[in-house]
């Protein structure tokens, strides 16, 4: 509706009827102003009462209609969730990607699911058009919330070797705090770039017309959560699987206030905090997570046709944890972090424009131990027998620090519209200026201890951490003594004996890998212009757009086509069609630039002479592999969209394919430089394809709202965008060896069921893993939503319904591995141990949610509102436990909540 405040009356409601509104007045001319009066005038702006700019008499129109439903009634591919919608929807821990489900298109990861979601107080990742959570673009009051520390490797574990588990958003805003939430999963406009997913906007609230305050809290723990238990056949059933206790609360406070007519300023303080209880190898230990936001925003209207905004936003997130099959694990995460913006939009008597100017900051640390060993499942070191694994860990990864600051300036232009005889032309233009500094400090050497190798005989020879000698109950020369001889290891009932007076069994590690304490950063300068040219007529608008981009890392100047049209197929407009074909670049370069940056591990080694072990020495193989980007191009997505809109009973029906072909992704390329290192280049040849068909209704009437919507997906990723196999096979097929130089922390085995019935363990990356995972991958999903206010009454509910779909499983177990070369001379044989995943099909579930509020009137115009929200209410089955594994799955769970507004 950009156009109207040039079309006359009669268009004005015509163009009403368009866009959906049911009711509309006749339009009220008080006094007919001049074309120049109404360029001056601004919209949804207060006028000074002495500013002689505001200029009266004008025409005034009034519309009284409800409220356009969330889909788009444009050519863009959108969805708009208004703080009523908002409110309904929130059911969780009130984050924004909690909300962001119910719409078409949008799909959770498996974390979302876990048993451990729900006293994790970071939001689930979400795929929009088939990407990865990272892929998609994020954005508060226009200004980007995609965070460049993330990694994919995030979603698989919490606990990395060389990274610190992240989130696609650099600060986690609560929804309190929200005006509306703008959802693209298709026809993006050129204004818009650094993604090659969807893209989120969300806008805070600003302050009223008279003084608002108020706070709620919101609480859930383990007394209000149903648990689903499932054992694996090795079970023992003399105990049964323990329930986690937890508590989560939720605490928010907000203040409103004028400051005259002009400015105002709102406040809000919100503390979201959980601690649970975990069965670590037996002993019940708490995790404690808390996660703030705190936000101050001003607003001026310094004239009728200039806006100043300014914000702060400080969103930091805490977490203590520990590997719940691993002992001395204990690791502290730290991220979020800090937005500072000021915005000036104006009006001008040629069009409007909005002046950007952003500094983040955001951070993403860990503190723990810096020795990983993986000991023998042996007497004094068998904890490992608690999870069935095959060996007993112990220890962390090392400090790791992560920063990134980023200082942005932009400008968009809106014109005004160039009326031809043949219908309307506009042109928007802009361009953004992005400087962006990461950092990824190793603060301590880091080593992992694999390779382990049993010795009862072993001296350790004063080495204490990787090493330990055998221990007896009682000396050997005691039992000895009591036997009148010594052993006897030839006879059964000595060696029976022997064994029980054993408390522990030596070992030693022979091999290591050591991460060197480093510092390594990166500065990327980014460089964005976007034109677009809107033509309306008749029945028909198309929008042509083109976005230029360029960093300094990639060096690669790229141009987006962006082309979308809506064709109304009836005058009223109640049906349409809208084309599009699109390409969007991918905008996460910085972790490429800070991989190359990182110093390699090296691989050590030590002999044992008279059974002690010497000094670490370099192995044959001495360093990992490094990351060069050389003549790398910037990947991209090409999109053709087509879809179909209808108003029909009151609400809005949209039929929509979409296809997304993701070209140019970056895979890795094993090789050697110039001086023989390992290095894994950064090569173009990955590829992938999605596909989406949808069907949508959604509708707002009077006191109520109701939507549906059903998508089929397909997703497809080539297999050149794979590492593949990371093992060379002998020619006689009995062993193997690594055909590259990985770290330990790379490697995971892979477990799927062959056509014979057999398992078939592979050896692969943790990439190719990400990749095998296919997270987001679900062919079927279906949401029904609805909510109503009746008096004091509001209800509002939400049914999920997701497809069967392949799935890879985490078990907590190791598998061994052995390789066929030695790797020293002198050196014992010895196993590495890796992680095991297991493929497998997950069963098609779904999942009722429901909120219900009751409000009362205190204090004349106070209200207290009481509110209990639900998810799984119906206690349904997620199939998150891989068949023949033991675990809990959630069941029925629910928040209890007051609030208090004035």
């Amino acid at each position: 509706m950009k156009f109207l405040h040039m079309l006359p009356a009669a268009s004005i409601v015509l163009a009403a009827v368009a866009f959906g509104e049911e009711k509309v007045a006749t339009p009220v001319v008080e006094e007919k102003a001049s074309e120049q009066q109404q360029k001056n005038s601004v919209s949804n702006k207060q006028c000074a009462k002495d500013d002689k700019q505001c200029l009266k008499p004008i025409e005034r129109i009034k519309v009284v209609g409800q409220r356009i439903n969330p889909i788009s009634q444009s050519s863009e591919g959108s969805y708009t969730l208004d703080q009523k919608l908002i409110e309904d929807y929130n059911f969780g821990n009130g984050n924004l990607n909690d909300l962001l489900g119910v719409l078409p298109g949008v799909q959770y990861g498996e974390s979302a699911y876990q048993s451990g979601q729900v006293s994790n107080i970071k939001p689930p990742e979400v795929s929009i058009a088939g990407s990865y959570g990272q892929q998609s673009g994020y954005s508060i009051d226009g200004i980007n919330n995609n965070s460049k520390l993330n990694t994919s490797n995030a979603t698989a574990d919490r606990n990395l070797l060389q990274d610190v588990v992240g989130h696609s958003q650099e600060v986690f805003i609560n929804l309190q705090l929200l005006d509306e939430v703008t959802v693209y999963d298709s026809n993006i406009p050129a204004k818009y770039g650094q993604f090659s997913g969807g893209l989120v906007l969300a806008k805070t609230k600003n302050a009223e017309q008279k003084t608002q305050y108020g706070f709620s809290y919101r609480q859930t723990a383990g007394s209000f959560v149903e648990y689903q238990r499932f054992y694996a056949p090795t079970f023992s059933g003399d105990d049964t699987l323990p329930i986690p206790d937890f508590s989560k609360r939720d605490f928010s406070a907000y203040y409103s206030t004028p400051l005259n007519e002009q400015s105002g300023i709102s406040t809000q303080l919100q503390m979201l905090e959980s601690k649970e209880s975990f069965d670590q190898l037996g002993t019940y230990r708490q995790q404690v997570q808390k996660n703030y936001n705190a936000m101050v925003k001003y607003h001026n209207h310094l004239t009728a046709n200039d806006l100043l905004t300014t914000s702060l936003l400080y969103a930091p997130f805490d977490a203590d944890y520990f590997d719940t099959n691993a002992l001395n694990s204990d690791y502290n995460t730290t991220g979020g972090g800090l937005v500072v913006t000021g915005q000036w939009e104006a009006n001008r008597d040629w069009g409007d424009f909005d002046s950007t100017l952003s500094w983040r900051n955001s951070t993403n640390n860990k503190e723990t131990s810096s020795q990983r060993l993986l000991w023998a499942k042996a007497e004094g070191r068998n904890w490992g027998e608690y999870t069935d694994s095959s060996v007993s860990a112990e220890g962390g990864y090392g400090d790791i620090e992560k920063i990134q600051d980023t200082i942005a300036f932009s400008q968009d232009f809106v014109l005004n519209a160039i009326r031809h005889r043949w219908g309307y032309q506009q042109f928007n233009v802009g361009y953004k200026l992005e400087h962006q500094h990461t950092q990824f400090n190793r603060l301590e050497d880091s080593v992992i201890y694999n390779g382990v190798v049993i010795s009862p005989d072993i001296n350790c020879n004063g080495y204490t951490v990787d090493c330990v000698e055998t221990r007896y109950h009682r000396p050997i020369a005691e039992l000895e003594a009591e036997l009148g001889r010594p052993f006897d290891f030839t006879n059964a009932e000595d060696v029976l004996l022997f064994d029980q007076n054993i408390a522990q069994t030596g070992q030693y590690f022979q091999r290591r890998q050591v991460s060197p304490q480093s510092n390594a950063e990166a500065k990327v300068n980014y460089l964005s212009l976007y034109i677009e040219d809107e033509i309306d007529w008749e029945r028909l608008t198309a929008v042509v757009g083109l976005r230029y981009e360029y960093n300094d890392f990639f060096k690669n100047h790229t141009l987006s086509p962006r082309a979308r049209l809506k064709f109304d197929l009836t005058e009223d407009a109640t049906q349409a069609i809208t084309l599009g074909i699109n390409r969007y670049y991918q905008g996460d370069v910085a972790s490429y630039k800070l991989n190359e940056a990182m110093t390699p591990m090296r691989e050590e080694v030590r002999k044992v002479l008279n059974n002690r072990p010497g000094q670490w020495e370099a192995a044959k193989l001495t360093s990992g592999y490094g990351y060069e980007y050389k003549d790398t191009k910037t990947p991209y997505s090409d999109e053709i969209t087509l879809a179909y809109r209808a108003q029909l009973l009151g609400g809005t029906l949209e039929a929509k394919w979409l296809n997304r072909k993701s070209k140019d992704s970056i895979n890795r390329v094993k090789g050697f430089n110039e001086t023989g290192q390992s290095v894994l280049f950064g090569g173009n040849d990955g590829s992938s394809e999605y596909e989406r068909i949808s069907l949508s209704w959604m509708a707002n009437f009077d006191n109520q709202h109701v939507q549906f919507n059903l998508s089929h997906a397909v997703s497809k990723v080539d297999a050149a965008t794979f590492d593949g196999k990371t093992q060379t096979i002998n020619f006689d097929g009995s062993r193997s060896t690594l055909n590259f130089d990985y770290d330990d922390s790379e490697l995971v085995f892979l477990r799927t069921l062959t056509a014979d019935g057999n398992n078939r363990d592979a050896l692969i990356t943790r990439n190719d893993l990400g990749l095998e995972r296919r997270d987001f991958n679900r062919p079927i999903v279906a949401n029904l939503g609805w909510g109503g206010e009746w008096g004091a009454w509001r209800l509002s509910a939400a049914a999920r319904y997701n497809g069967k779909q392949d799935i890879i499983y985490a078990t907590n177990q190791f598998e061994s591995y052995t390789e066929a070369t030695t790797i020293c001379n002198g050196c014992a044989p010895s196993k590495r141990e890796y992680p095991l995943y297991i493929a497998g099909e997950r069963p098609a579930f779904w999942l009722l949610s429901g909120s219900i509020k009751y409000s009362f009137d205190i204090f004349g115009k106070d209200k207290v509102v009481l509110s209990f929200d639900g998810e799984n209410l119906l206690n349904k089955r997620t199939y998150q436990i891989a068949p023949k594994t033991t675990g809990l799955e959630l069941g029925r769970r629910f928040w209890l909540g007051i609030s208090y507004k004035h």
